[in-house]
C-alpha cells in the first residue's frame, strides 16, 4: 500500500511539475507580449544619438584600424600603394591624438560630437572584445570630471557564436563591470523617464537561441526573452530598440512590435516608398516609439572579398589579394539629398530620437567626425535641422551660409590605373546621375545671387538646395547682393575628369569651415583634401562681409 501511495505521489508531483512548466511557457509569453511599458516614452526630451564605433579612436599606443589609418591614404610611399592606397578617408584626429592619453581622446570625441549637434553615443558592442570596456569607462570618467552633458548606452551588435547562455554570461559580466565602476545611477546613462536603460541592437537577434520547436511562438518572442534574461543578469530593466537592416513585411514588423518598445532603421536610403513610412505608421498605431535615422554617405574604404561582406582587416592581406579579387560597397545618396530627406522625415514624424549613422565609422564612409573629405558639411545640416525639429532659432539665422557638396568625378568615369570595383548593395532608389553635379545648400537671411564657378542663379532666403554643372577644378562659391559679394570661398579639393583611383566619397566644404573648427580642442588644426587641386595653398580664404 505504501509503495502504491509513493508511486501515486511521485506521479502527481511529476504531473504538477509538467503543469508548472507548461504554465511557465504560457506565462512567459504573456509576460513579454504587449507590456504596458512598451507604450511609455523612450525619452523626456528630443535627442540626437549617434552610433559610435567604440574602438575606432586614436590615442597613444592605439592606432586607427588599417581601413581608416591615414598611413594608407596616399597612393604612393606606403605598403598599400599597389591598391592606389587602401583608404579614401583621413580622420583629422590622427595627428592631434597620436600621443594623447585615452582620456584626452574621448574628451575630443565628445566635444567634436557636441559641435556637430550630437547629444550622446550608443556604443557598438560586440562579444570577445573586453578591452573596449576600458574605452567606455573612460567616456564616463571624463564626462563626469569635465561636466560634459552627454549620454551613453550600448548597442548589442551581431552577437554570433556560442549559445544564448554563454553570450549572456559574457555580456552581463562585462556590462556589470562597467556599470558597477561608473555607477548605475550615473546621469550619463541613456534612460527612459521611468528609469529603464535604453539598449540599442544592431543585428542583435542572434543573442537568442531559437528552438526547432517554437511552440507556435514567433522568433521575436525568443529574442525578447533573451534580452529579458540579459537585463535580469545585469540587474536592470531594458527598453530595447530593435534594428531594421533590410526591407521587412508588416507581419514581421508587428511581431517585433509585440515584444519591443522601439525601433530604428539602419542605412536604407530615402525615396517616396521609404520603409520608414510603414514602420512609423505601425509604431503610431501600436503605441511604440519610432526613432528616426539619418546617414550622410555610404562608401567603404573597407576592401572586401568579391561578392561578400568579408573584410580584409589587415593591409597586407588586402594587398596580397590584389585589385582583381576585391571590391568596395556603395549606396547612392545624392550628395546631401538622402541626409536632408531622412531628417525631414524624422521631423515630420516628430520622432523623439534622431539616430546618426554614424559618428566615426570612417571605413563605411558615413561618419560625421572630423575628416578631410566630409569636413563639417553634414554637421552644419544637422545643427540646422535640429533647431527646426526642436522649434528653436536656427544657429545660422544671423548670417549667410553656403555648403558645397560634390563627388570628385562623375559616376560613369573609369578611374585609372586603380579601378577597384564599387558595388551598389541596396535597392538603387536614388539615381547615380543625381550625383553628377555640384550642390550648394544655402541659408540666407535675405535672397541673393549664388555664383558657382561661372554660373549664377537667384536663390531665395532661408534653406535652399541648388545644383550646378560639374566641371574640373576647385569649386568657387560666392553670394552676391546688389553687386556686392557678401560671402566667397574656394574649395581645397577639386573635381577631376581623370581620377587615378575609385573614390565615391562625398566631399563637402562650407563658409563655416573655420568658424566650426576654430577652438574645437586645444592643439587641433584642421587638415585638407586637395589631391585633385595640386595648387591649393591654405590661406584661410573665406571672405564674409556680414
Amino acid at each position: 500500500m505504501h509503495q502504491i501511495f509513493d508511486l501515486l505521489k511521485r506521479r502527481c508531483l511529476f504531473l504538477s511539475a509538467m503543469g508548472m512548466l507548461l504554465c511557465s511557457t504560457t506565462y512567459a509569453q504573456d509576460s513579454l507580449k504587449d507590456l504596458p511599458e512598451y507604450s511609455l516614452p523612450l525619452t523626456g526630451q528630443k535627442m540626437v544619438i549617434a552610433h559610435c564605433m567604440t574602438n575606432i579612436i586614436r590615442y597613444k599606443g592605439h592606432p586607427l584600424e588599417d581601413s581608416c589609418n591615414p598611413d594608407y591614404y596616399s597612393a604612393k610611399g606606403n605598403s598599400s600603394s599597389g591598391l592606389g592606397g587602401l583608404t579614401q578617408v583621413k580622420p583629422m584626429e590622427d595627428s592631434l591624438l597620436a600621443n594623447a592619453s585615452l582620456d584626452e581622446t574621448v574628451e575630443f570625441e565628445m566635444r567634436a560630437a557636441i559641435r556637430s549637434g550630437i547629444d550622446g553615443f550608443q556604443f557598438y558592442y560586440i562579444l570577445h572584445n573586453p578591452k573596449w570596456d576600458d574605452i567606455i569607462k573612460a567616456y564616463f570618467r571624463v564626462a563626469d570630471k569635465k561636466q560634459i552633458n552627454f549620454k551613453f548606452t550600448f548597442c548589442i551588435s551581431h552577437p554570433d557564436g556560442g549559445t544564448e547562455a554563454l553570450k549572456i554570461e559574457e555580456f552581463s559580466k562585462r556590462i556589470n563591470s562597467i556599470m558597477d565602476e561608473v555607477g548605475r545611477n550615473n546621469s550619463h546613462w541613456l534612460r527612459t523617464p521611468d528609469g529603464r536603460l535604453v539598449i540599442y541592437q544592431w543585428d542583435g537577434e542572434h543573442l537568442a537561441d531559437i528552438p526547432a520547436d517554437k511552440q507556435g511562438l514567433p522568433d521575436q518572442f525568443y529574442i525578447a526573452r533573451a534580452y529579458k534574461r540579459l537585463a535580469n543578469a545585469v540587474h536592470e530593466r531594458f527598453a530595447c530598440v530593435f534594428t531594421i537592416n533590410k526591407e521587412i513585411s508588416k507581419e514581421e514588423l508587428d511581431h517585433f512590435l509585440d515584444y519591443f518598445p522601439a525601433t530604428w532603421i539602419w542605412t536604407l536610403p530615402y525615396d517616396n516608398n521609404y520603409l520608414g513610412n510603414m514602420v512609423a505608421a505601425e509604431c503610431k498605431l501600436r503605441h511604440r516609439t519610432f526613432t528616426a535615422s539619418v546617414f550622410s554617405d555610404f562608401y567603404t574604404s573597407k576592401l572586401l572579398k568579391k561578392g561578400t561582406w568579408n573584410m580584409y582587416h589587415q593591409v597586407g592581406d588586402a594587398v596580397s589579394a590584389g585589385i582583381s579579387n576585391v571590391e568596395r560597397k556603395y549606396i547612392t545618396t545624392g550628395l546631401s539629398y538622402n541626409f536632408r530627406k531622412l531628417f525631414e522625415f524624422g521631423i515630420k514624424q516628430d520622432a523623439p530620437i534622431i539616430n546618426v549613422i554614424t559618428w566615426n565609422d570612417y571605413p563605411e564612409g558615413h561618419h560625421l567626425a572630423p575628416e578631410i573629405n566630409h569636413n563639417e558639411g553634414f554637421s552644419i545640416l544637422l545643427n540646422y535641422y535640429k533647431s527646426v525639429w526642436k522649434s528653436l532659432p536656427s544657429p545660422y539665422a544671423d548670417r549667410d551660409v553656403a555648403i558645397v557638396f560634390f563627388k570628385k568625378y562623375k559616376h560613369n568615369v573609369k578611374p585609372y590605373p586603380y579601378n577597384i570595383p564599387v558595388v551598389s548593395f541596396q535597392k538603387e532608389v536614388i539615381p547615380q546621375s543625381w550625383e553628377d553635379s555640384i550642390e550648394v545648400v544655402t541659408m540666407l537671411p535675405v535672397k541673393g545671387k549664388l555664383r558657382v564657378n561661372d554660373k549664377v542663379k537667384d536663390v531665395a532666403a532661408g534653406f535652399v538646395s541648388t545644383k550646378f554643372p560639374m566641371q574640373p577644378g576647385p569649386v568657387q562659391v560666392a553670394v552676391i547682393r546688389g553687386g556686392r559679394t557678401s560671402l566667397q570661398f574656394s574649395t581645397p579639393e577639386g573635381i577631376t575628369d581623370k581620377p587615378y583611383r575609385s573614390d565615391r566619397l562625398t566631399y563637402t566644404f562650407s563658409s563655416e569651415f573655420y568658424r566650426f573648427y576654430d577652438d574645437l580642442f586645444k592643439g587641433f588644426t584642421p587638415e585638407y583634401s586637395h589631391e585633385y587641386n595640386p595648387r591649393f595653398i591654405n590661406e584661410r580664404k573665406i571672405i564674409t562681409t556680414q
